[in-house]
């Protein structure tokens, strides 16, 4: 009888057990971005120390792995994901900047759509970032006519001529899609 009220007892409490610890934020990840971010500080900068590549590697390297393990479940590891990923490296070809991973950008974009699905509430300026960082470096569209701008809260396109099956004609998201849930 004890082993069956033991049983019945953890089926019941197992999704509460589960639900809690899908609300802690990826510890591994929000490292990452602690690091990303220190990378980047203008104290940095000034002192003429910039991201070094095997650690901007290993952090998107860590994204990967969280992302093809599940391990991303919060808003906020996707939001950190996100900024991890939009920052991969760049790369001269010829006398243009290019990155290293277009992709990384798109899907850090897709990354941000998730923390916003998922209730991230300071996501609209990576939305809008991601996007456009794909556009720049990728060399396949017009940057200057399809890229998107933040109006307050709201994202727009930049030229507002360009129409979302304009968008969908070059295989660019349309807005309208970037906007839903909003």
């Amino acid at each position: 009888m004890k082993a069956y009220a033991l049983i019945c007892s953890l089926l019941l409490f197992t999704p509460a057990i589960v639900t809690a610890f899908q609300s802690i934020d990826n510890q591994s990840v929000k490292r990452a971005l602690e690091e990303d971010q220190a990378s980047r500080s203008e104290e940095n900068f000034q002192q003429g120390k910039f991201p070094k590549f095997a650690d901007e590697m290993n952090r998107r390297l860590l994204v990967f792995i969280a992302l093809s393990r599940g391990e991303l479940v919060t808003a906020n590891d996707f939001y950190h994901a996100a900024v991890i990923l939009q920052h991969t490296n760049l790369e001269h070809v010829g006398d243009t900047l290019r990155s290293m991973g277009t992709e990384n950008h798109l899907l850090a974009h897709f990354l941000a759509r998730r923390a916003r699905e998922l209730g991230h509430s300071n996501v609209n300026w990576l939305l809008v970032a991601t996007y456009n960082r794909y556009l720049e470096y990728s060399s396949v569209h017009d940057f200057d006519r399809y890229a998107l701008k933040l109006d307050g809260e709201i994202i727009k396109a930049r030229a507002e001529v360009v129409t979302d099956e304009d968008r969908i004609a070059v295989g660019l998201i349309p807005v309208s899609n970037i906007m839903d849930g909003l």
